[in-house]
């Protein structure tokens, strides 16, 4: 099976979510479209810093001068992690749109993405 666009990811992801707040508050919901894209944004870019992660790992070696040298965190390895808290915030903002009664389903489906992603 060939691997979406992803143009065609974001563009799926983003009516899902938009389907996901079709209860919210139309005003609310105005106001957090833009947030709606970033987050299917966010979403491709994590899977691909995850794939680049797995192959390289999140530890790196580095050499400053003759003698200094070792390892750190890899660079991939601090942009998954901003990103993923950035992501993870941003789906919270758009749970808070929902109705007071929905948001439990919601962050309870949040918990478990978080808990499927590969570390």
């Amino acid at each position: 099976m060939s691997r979406l666009k992803p143009e065609t990811q974001i563009k799926r992801r983003i009516q899902e979510i938009e389907g996901i707040l079709a209860t919210a508050d139309e005003d609310k919901l105005a106001l957090v479209r833009p947030l709606i894209t970033q987050v299917a944004h966010l979403e491709v870019q994590l899977e691909g810093l995850m794939a680049k992660l797995e192959a390289e790992g999140f530890v790196e070696e580095y050499k400053n001068g003759e003698n200094q040298f070792g390892t750190k965190e890899s660079t991939v390895s601090k942009a998954y992690s901003s990103t993923f808290k950035n992501y993870v915030n941003a789906v919270r903002t758009l749970i808070q749109c929902l109705p007071v009664a929905a948001q439990p389903d919601a962050e309870d489906a949040l918990t478990d993405f978080i808990k499927e992603r590969p570390r």
